[in-house]
Formats: structure tokens, sequence, C-alpha cells
């Protein structure tokens, strides 16, 4: 894990990794892809006269310009020709620290090798809280640890909402029996999608459980005891509605490959489709933060803001609904909105919740599949 904070205009850079004894370091800025090598002249383009040094704990870069955009990266210091992929990429971090960094200042971009936030604490502060004192009447303040929960927490809800899967997820079928590491090789354990013959053979088509796709790794049809055909390369992929289009034709109850009469030789026909199951191998969500669309990006900040004006609004004027003084024929007197059941940002609260209402009412269909019943 690598950290970069910024102090008194200079950045400290600390890896947390016991996994070698030295690093190789190296810095980028947001307008300048390049990445700097860490030497003894700082960070720099090495040469023979100034080679890359190893890195084996917390360094001070101090040779960051001001109000400038930085991410490091590191790899073990004896990886020959590592890849992007090797390394380990740190947070962007403004050097100097009075900058606001997100998606509304136009200067937030995914570091490689991350998903990214979707929407920053700044974002928040700064523009969907514009003009909220974010320090209680007792000086205690509101970290961006805390306001990055509730950001975690808005995704979480607009994805019940929506029914969709907006941070990427690795998803696997039967992951923990294949011996598949969680967090590395997936993210969901799925069960085998069941095989339904007439469903299949009608629409050809299977609705994955999670929505939207990024990557469809592996289709095949199975049965108990072996596989019986990979249909991936033969599959069209609706990625926004999280659909399967089959290409080959479903198997009848009537086919007579070995794999099948293995499954259903001894049962007879009539329990083809309880022999028979599809296992599919699938990335779901958004690729990055960048690629969320910009109007769900809006909502999931309207819906985090709601939860932390609940909570501000209580710790600037906690339990307090008006007062009056009145002093040698003076009088003076302060009525706040905030009541028993009023919170103290009430109106704004009201406005962002209208506009997620709407926001669902009107894209839930674009997101997923329209729901249809019949008695």
């Amino acid at each position: 894990m690598i950290t970069a904070s910024s102090i008194n205009n200079k950045i400290l850079v600390s890896i947390n990794d016991n996994a070698h004894s030295s690093y190789r370091l190296e810095r980028h800025s947001y307008n300048d892809d390049t990445y700097l090598v860490w030497t003894a002249n700082g960070f720099c383009t090495p040469d023979e006269e100034n080679p890359a040094i190893a890195v084996n704990g917390d360094i001070v870069d101090s040779n960051a310009q001001s109000n400038t955009l930085y991410a490091y990266r590191y790899v073990d210091f004896e990886a020959e020709n590592p890849q992007d992929t090797d390394y380990i990429y740190s947070n962007w971090v403004r050097n100097g620290g009075d900058g606001a960094i997100g998606y509304t200042f136009g200067n937030y971009k995914v570091p490689a090798g991350q998903w990214g936030n979707i929407v920053t604490p700044d974002d928040l502060r700064f523009t969907y809280l514009w003009g909220t004192d974010f320090k209680a009447t007792n000086g205690q303040s509101y970290t961006d640890e805390q306001i990055q929960y509730f950001i975690d927490s808005a995704v979480a809800e607009l994805e019940r909402q929506l029914d969709i899967t907006i941070k990427k997820k690795k998803i696997r079928y039967n992951a923990a029996e294949r011996n598949l590491a969680k967090g590395t090789d997936y993210d969901i354990d799925e069960a085998v999608y069941d095989f339904k013959f007439s469903r299949i053979s009608r629409y050809g088509y299977i609705k994955t459980r999670r929505k939207p796709i990024i990557k469809l790794h592996k289709l095949s049809l199975l049965t108990r005891w072996q596989g019986v055909k990979d249909l991936t390369q033969t599959t069209i992929i609706d990625k926004t509605k999280g659909v399967l289009k089959l290409m080959e034709r479903p198997i009848r109850p009537s086919e007579t490959s070995s794999g099948i009469q293995t499954a259903i030789g001894v049962y007879g026909n009539q329990t083809l489709s309880a022999q028979l199951f599809y296992a599919i191998d699938y990335d779901a969500g958004y690729e990055t933060s960048d690629d969320v669309p910009q109007d769900l990006r809006e909502v999931i900040a309207k819906q985090a803001a709601i939860s932390l004006l609940n909570i501000v609004g209580d710790g600037l004027m906690s339990g307090f609904s008006s007062s009056s003084l009145s002093m040698d024929g003076l009088s003076e007197s302060f009525s706040s909105t905030q009541s028993a059941t009023s919170a103290y940002f009430g109106a704004r609260i009201a406005v962002y919740k209208d506009d997620i209402k709407e926001y669902i009412k009107a894209n839930k269909n674009k997101f997923a599949n329209m729901a249809i019943g019949a008695i």
C-alpha cells in the first residue's frame, strides 16, 4: 500500500508493504504521463551518472511544484522490466494541499491501476454542500474518511435502487471450489445458471444476475460431471442490459452427444434440464469511475450529501430551534428551520430527495429490464 499527503508544501510518500526489502519509486504529474524515478537528486530521468536508488521507508518529495497534482507508484527494486500492472499506485495529491480535487473542478483523473472515486470528498464539501460549515459547535471537524464512507454507502444504495453494479466487480462461478483467491481472482462468487430448455429454445439468451457487463471471460455449458461446450466466442453481449445472446442453437432433448448421455442416460431425456448448467465468468459494473455517466454521478453525490446534511446540521445547531433576548426595551430573536421533526438543512435535503426520486423514476428502465408480470 502507498499513500501520499501534502505537508508544508512538500509531499510525504509512505509505503506500507513487507513483501520486499526495497522498492523502485516513481512519480508523475496530472498533465504528464511520463514517470520520473527516485534518485539521489530526487525525481528525474535516471542515467548512468544518476541511477535509480532503492527506497525502503518513507520519503519526502521536496522538489514537487506548488499547486500541482501528483501520483506515485512502486515496484520491487529487483524486478526486471516491470509492466504497468506490476506496480502499486497511490492516490492523487495536490502539493500545497489548498486546492480542491474532484470531477466538479475538472481536475480529477483515475490513478493508474485503481478504480477511482466516483465522487471525491472535495466535490461534496465545496459543490454539493457549498456554503456548509463542516465544523461542529464543539470545534470537531468532519474528516475526508468520514465523507468517503457516505460516498461508498450512496454508491451501494443507488446500485440497489437501479438494480445495477457501479463499481467494477470480478464475478466468477463456483470461485471457492475452483480455489480462486478473493480480492485477486474474483470479488463475487456466483452460482452456475440453470439450463431451461423451454426458455433457451424460445428466446435464445441468458440474463446475468449483474449488469452492466464489462467483459465476458467464459460461458460454458456443463453437465454435472464434465464440460460440454464452450460458447464464449459465439455469444453476443448486450452489455447495458446484462444479456448474453446465444448464436448457437441450444441442445435439444434428442441430442446424443457422449457428454449429455453420460449425464442423463440412466434417467432419460426428462431430466435434461436438471443435469445441465451454464457456467459464466464475467466482469460487471463500470471499468473506472471516469466511465460512470455524469447524470448518475450527480445523483450519487446528492444521495451522499443528504446523509451528510442530516448529521452536519445537528453538529452545527443540535437541539436548537429558536431563541429570544430582551433587555431595557430592546429585543432580539432568532429562529432556525430546525425542530424535532425538521432538519437544519431541511430545504436542501428535500430538493435533493426530489431530484433523486425523479431520476430513478425516469431512468430505472434505462439500466434495468422492465419488470412485467401476469396474474
